[in-house]
């Protein structure tokens, strides 16, 4: 009984420091639109394959609750790969990456939308591979970091529930390719536009209207 009773006034205590940590938790949902560039060693070539569409979803935790800086971390399903063609012949490829994100997030309210740009490293786990190009062998890399640069939006609103939209540029690092073959490196490329919900714990008890005094 005394540990149980401890327990809870641990869970309690997390909970009541949650607005200065924790500020809030969501979900997002959208489409990739993605391509590759192969780069062939012998004899040197780059050639960027077509784009094809995918999708994407996710589930973070924004943390503190700054008015300009914040910390974003995500857990994402994303599909990624291109279309290779090829004569009269098109090959697809695709990849699925689950990935951790963490992006440090800029933003600034005004009266009725909160614009805010994010930024930083994620950290990607290839689940499936499905490669029709000619020439592919091996596995691409199981975990690479690709870095991710973002932008969006967030609807001002009563209550706790908040909806935002964003968009995502993401391109694999030059210095680490996803696929490594003495004759052949693959970079992916990825674009992505997302909407999504959060919930957040602290909720103001205006729409950002400003105070006036007389």
């Amino acid at each position: 009984m005394k540990k149980f009773s401890i327990t809870c006034l641990f869970i309690l205590s997390l909970f009541s420091g949650k607005a200065q940590f924790l500020n809030s938790i969501g979900i997002t949902g959208g489409v990739s639109y993605s391509t590759q560039k192969f780069l062939y060693r012998d004899p040197d070539e780059i050639i960027k394959k077509k784009y094809k569409w995918g999708f994407n979803g996710s589930v973070f935790a924004e943390f503190f609750s700054h008015d300009y800086v914040r910390w974003v971390s995500e857990i994402q399903y994303n599909q990624k790969g291109s279309k290779d063609k090829q004569a009269d012949t098109t090959y697809r490829n695709h990849l699925q990456y689950l990935s951790w994100n963490n992006y440090l997030k800029i933003r600034y309210e005004l009266f009725s939308i909160i614009p805010y740009v994010l930024i930083g490293p994620r950290l990607e786990y290839n689940l499936t591979q499905r490669m029709q190009t000619p020439g592919i062998e091996g596995s691409f890399l199981k975990l690479h970091v690709s870095p991710a640069v973002g932008a969006g939006i967030e609807f001002v609103s009563y209550g706790h529930i908040k909806f935002l939209v964003e968009a995502f540029y993401n391109p694999d690092f030059p210095l680490q390719d996803a696929y490594i073959r003495p004759e052949l490196h693959i970079r992916n490329i990825n674009y992505e536009l997302r909407v999504g919900l959060k919930y957040e714990f602290t909720s103001k008890e205006h729409c950002n209207t400003p105070n006036y005094v007389e």
